[in-house]
């Protein structure tokens, strides 16, 4: 993937006041992925997915999902040396092959799941609550003979938060997510979706949503330059009919440019797509439960890429109803 380089622009992150119990969370969530990709990649795994984490007996809940869907996205969010089936993407698959995520343990299960996806390797993970802490042990066992070939713990404070989402159940069907991503939207060669969202409220000040969005370029000659505009208020704007308002604080896997089209652009070549990961922060209004319908806009700036050259720059303005 090449970029056109002109003037650099830095993506600014707008600098939040974290509560102290979140950070302790996600703090070692990001620190147990940086162990289990040590591990992958000394193993030599060339794709791997996350499952949700349950209890010893199997058990599921939201928090298991949150905290499936965190390794799955800081995975994706720092460049690895193996590649991340998105678990929208193994949802489906499981559901074409009437397999389920708990049965992949299972080494004839694991084996026809590297089959229909080419995944080499499994991340699964046990929650474990021991008196006001949350352990969690993690392995990652390859599809091919379910062995463990790498593992790593971790622990973070129970609090009021951990202990809320994991008294809810997660919905019963296998990898549920929190929404249902809208049809993509098609301008010109490129396609643009919104492939994953995870909405979680914080303590009753915060809410917290990460999302993975792709654009795909469905040319099979032409190469494409994308990017977005940096303005957070008008990119990645996710509301939703409570008021809550989520405006991206990072996003990473495109690059921006500034309003009179300085910057740099992302080449996506034909028949390729890039995958993008936004992460957001603010003021919650709403409890548990009560995350969706959500309303997604963003700005695309894009043109035809020639001898190294982009031709006749436009923008595009992504709206999405999401469910």
């Amino acid at each position: 993937m090449k970029s056109h380089r002109l003037v650099a622009v830095s993506l600014c992150v707008l600098l939040c006041s974290l509560i102290a119990r979140a950070q302790d969370m996600d703090g070692e969530l990001t620190k147990l992925t940086e162990d289990l990709a040590a591990k992958i990649k000394a193993n030599g795994n060339k794709k791997v997915t996350v499952l949700d984490f349950t209890d010893l007996q199997g058990g599921s809940s939201e928090l298991g999902k949150y905290i499936a869907e965190q390794l799955t996205v800081d995975f994706v969010m720092t460049k690895r040396d193996f590649a991340v089936l998105d678990r929208a993407n193994l949802k489906s698959i499981l559901a074409e092959h009437k397999l389920t995520a708990t049965g992949l343990v299972d080494p004839d299960n694991a084996k026809q799941l590297g089959k229909f996806a080419g995944v080499d390797a499994l991340v699964i993970g046990n929650i474990i609550p021991i008196g006001c802490n949350i352990n969690l042990t993690v392995k990652v066992i390859t599809t091919e003979t379910a062995e463990v070939v790498g593992a790593a713990k971790a622990k973070f404070k129970a609090d009021e938060t951990v202990q809320q989402f994991l008294s809810q159940p997660a919905p019963a069907n296998d990898l549920a997510g929190v929404t249902t991503p809208p049809p993509p939207k098609q301008f010109g060669d490129l396609e643009a979706r919104v492939d994953s969202l995870n909405v979680t409220p914080g303590d009753g000040r915060y809410g917290y949503a990460t999302m993975t969005f792709v654009i795909s370029n469905t040319s099979k000659s032409t190469i494409y330059g994308v990017a977005i505009n940096p303005d957070f208020y008008r990119t990645f704007n996710l509301s939703d009919a409570r008021g809550n308002i989520f405006r991206a604080t990072e996003v990473t896997g495109i690059n921006t440019l500034i309003p009179n089209f300085r910057g740099e652009l992302t080449d996506i070549s034909p028949k390729s797509a890039i995958t993008i990961v936004a992460k957001s922060q603010v003021g919650w209004r709403g409890e548990a439960g009560e995350f969706r319908p959500y309303h997604f806009q963003t700005e695309v700036l894009f043109g035809e890429v020639q001898n190294e050259v982009v031709s006749d720059l436009r923008k595009y303005n992504v709206v999405q109803d999401i469910k």
